[in-house]
């Protein structure tokens, strides 16, 4: 087997990391979903689909991996939920 150079085996640590990181994150989208709902029903808004997927995008917009891939699981499920309710 061919020894790998620092380089490789740097992108190769960084790719496990976000991988892991995306993963993890992933279990968080109830807690996202749950936090949504709350917030339009503080708001007193309608409780649609659309807005729930819209404002999820909206907070998924951020720089920590955990919430943006959170977000990016919630909102497949939901568009999924919707596909399969129609």
């Amino acid at each position: 087997m061919a020894k790998k150079t620092p380089e490789q085996l740097t992108r190769e640590f960084e790719g496990r990391k976000a991988k892991g990181l995306a993963k993890g994150g992933a279990a968080f989208w109830p807690n996202i979903l749950a936090n949504a709902v709350l917030k339009l029903t503080v708001a007193r808004e309608e409780i649609t689909a659309e807005t729930l997927i819209a404002l999820i995008e909206r907070e998924g917009e951020t720089l920590d991996v955990s919430v943006k891939s959170g977000a990016a699981e919630a909102v497949a499920r939901l568009k999924q939920a919707v596909a399969k309710g129609a």
